[in-house]
């Protein structure tokens, strides 16, 4: 009787239940969401980690341009009235361009580009000569694309701020649950064990780059958080403090305002307006980045010219005028209100604007072992899974699709910018975005994640070693310092990248090694 008992209890467990199945979907869904936030947060830290990078690559993208450290102000006029003709004609009027945008050429930076933004038309880069002379076709910039999908993963409005801003609090949540979790975190700061077992290793990876970074990575989670909630915060201090008058609550950062007047007036002069922000403290000459407009053509133009200031954690300040040329008052970022000063101090500490090469370089290294971190969690949880019985295969090979998909997609999208017909925005975001939805989807079709893994290490490999070289191909070995060097970077990563599969494809070949997840 009790064995027929013992038998029936054991026969109704083993037979799969309603309740079961919706547990097993349950966790399922929770498990792809959990890939999904991973993936965003990964995307978001590597992404910012290359956009620091942005004006030297950008001098690797425009290489073919001549570079020149200084444009006379009488070229930059130039420049910028030809570039409102072109936006008119391709808008159907000037009151139908919304903006002029101009980037100044700067030792660091040395060409000159206006862009203008249309009503309905989106925006349109000109590439410009020392002599203010645009080029036949437009041109826009890849790593403007990359720092939008930093700032807003290229979403429009809001949208993107917002899910920028949720990935923000994410990964500051992570950040200190990580620490409170292992309270020998800072004790064991230089216990690295590579050579033991994969999640032993990629444990020890992920808690030391956590430790050694940790400043660093609540700083700028911190900072871009805020930047990405910023016109959500700006909403709800007008619902409480300005009874929903949006325009009074944002008014100290949007600087003073010109009333809107459709007459025609011309650009007024560079030369004008620096001349009435001189610095005239000895050693301390401000250098221009960029010269905005609104409304361009109008009477009714507000004029912004940002004047850096490198000599300390400061992003500069930024000088309104009026349609003449009229000075009416700074942003207020170096000597306004402490809260103003802070903002821009905000803006430089998450922008690496401060400090010169050597600092954008400690950022590009701490960024991309934020980056590492990022991806190293979910492959952690993945091991812990597949060590106590309950492995994810399918989401390890999704995982290893997002974790090496999206450098390859990046690649990808550089690429297009060797291509003259496809160097505009759209193409870059459509050849970033679509490699980043498929290879995690392909990757289900690679038997194994460490499969999916060195196949697709081999395929970011050699496409950096292609852009490299297509590239160098492109525009000669005369190319400028900096563009050089960038070749030189991508060609070592790549080959790196292709190494790595034959150390880890032996490893995994070896019959004692455990089983293992992809990273």
């Amino acid at each position: 009787m009790l064995k027929r008992f013992a038998a029936r209890v054991l026969a109704r467990r083993a037979r799969p239940s309603a309740k079961s199945g919706l547990v097993q979907s349950a966790l399922a869904g929770h498990s792809a969401l959990g890939l999904a936030l991973g993936a965003l947060i990964y995307i978001v830290c590597l992404s910012g980690a290359v956009a620091v990078f942005a004006d030297d690559l950008g001098r690797w993208e425009w290489a073919a341009t001549p570079e020149s450290a200084s444009v006379a102000p009488e070229a930059v006029d130039k420049a910028m009235a030809a570039g409102l003709v072109r936006a008119a004609e391709m808008a159907g009027g000037v009151e139908k361009v919304s903006v002029l945008y101009t980037l100044l050429p700067r030792p660091d930076w040395p060409h000159l580009a206006v862009r203008a933004y249309t009503l309905g038309g989106g925006e349109v880069t000109w590439q410009a000569d020392a002599d203010g002379v645009l080029a036949d076709a437009p041109s826009d910039k890849w790593t403007d694309v990359i720092g939008d999908v930093h700032l807003g993963l290229t979403l429009p409005g809001l949208w993107g701020g917002l899910v920028v801003g949720t990935v923000g609090i994410a990964l500051m949540s992570l950040l200190f649950s990580g620490i409170l979790a292992h309270p020998r975190i800072f004790r064991d700061a230089f216990a690295l064990r590579l050579t033991g077992g994969r999640r032993l290793g990629l444990a020890d990876l992920h808690n030391r780059l956590s430790v050694w970074g940790l400043p660093f990575h609540l700083a700028l989670s911190v900072t871009g958080t805020l930047f990405a909630l910023a016109s959500l915060m700006v909403v709800a201090i007008a619902q409480v403090g300005y009874h929903g008058n949006l325009a009074r609550a944002s008014a100290p950062l949007r600087g003073p305002m010109v009333a809107v007047d459709a007459a025609a007036q011309p650009l007024p002069p560079l030369a004008l307006l620096q001349a009435q922000v001189a610095d005239p403290t000895p050693g301390a000459a401000r250098i221009s980045r960029f010269y905005y407009v609104e409304r361009p053509g109008t009477r009714g133009q507000r004029v912004l010219l940002d004047m850096t200031r490198r000599d300390g954690l400061t992003q500069g300040d930024r000088f309104y005028f009026d349609g003449e040329g009229k000075l009416l008052a700074p942003a207020g970022f170096l000597d306004g209100s402490i809260g103003l000063r802070v903002y821009g101090a905000s803006l430089a500490l998450h922008c690496a604007t401060f400090g010169g090469l050597a600092v954008r370089l400690a950022y590009g290294v701490l960024g991309l072992a934020l980056a590492v971190v990022s991806a190293t969690g979910f492959s952690i949880f993945l091991a812990r899974r597949r060590d106590r019985g309950r492995p994810l295969p399918g989401l390890e090979r999704a995982w290893a699709g997002v974790t090496w998909g999206v450098p390859l997609a990046m690649a990808l999208s550089a690429a297009c910018t060797l291509v003259p017909g496809l160097a505009r925005e759209p193409v870059y975001i459509g050849a970033f975005w679509l490699p980043v939805a498929a290879l995690p989807l392909l990757s289900l079709l690679v038997p194994s994640g460490e499969g999916a893994s060195r196949l697709l290490r081999r395929l970011l490999g050699g496409a950096l070693l292609l852009l490299a070289v297509a590239h160098l191909a492109s525009h000669g070995l005369g190319l400028p310092g900096a563009a050089l060097v960038v070749d030189l970077i991508l060609a070592g990563a790549g080959a790196g990248f292709i190494a790595s599969t034959g150390v880890i494809g032996r490893r995994a070949a070896a019959p004692a090694a455990p089983a293992s997840v992809a990273p």
